[in-house]
């Protein structure tokens, strides 16, 4: 059985040791893209409001970063998935029209 985080964590440190023999390769940047979606999805099914760094990305501040931007979204987006179209103007939320 696969553990992403394992799986994201090794794609990582192999990212930074490609960085030291390449340093024109941006693999970590698909890497961090990878976190992100995992944050994403584990906001997605928690049933908590308040999600921890998963171990694997704790003592790596770029992937925790990237993994809370994914959280921060999904949260971002479920406050607004109610919504229809008109909802939105200029990027702030308005009264729908057609409630």
């Amino acid at each position: 059985m696969s553990n992403s985080y394992l799986d994201v964590r090794v794609a990582f440190a192999l990212a930074k040791i490609t960085g030291i023999t390449d340093p024109d390769n941006n693999g970590s940047g698909l890497v961090l893209a990878d976190a992100q979606a995992l944050g994403y999805r584990d906001g997605a099914f928690s049933s908590t409001s308040h999600l921890s760094v998963p171990t694997f990305f704790a003592d790596e501040p770029s992937l925790a970063d990237a993994w809370e931007s994914g959280v921060a979204t999904q949260e971002a987006n479920e406050e607004t998935s109610g919504m229809c179209s008109f909802c939105f103007k200029g990027h702030e939320i308005w009264e729908c029209p057609h409630l």
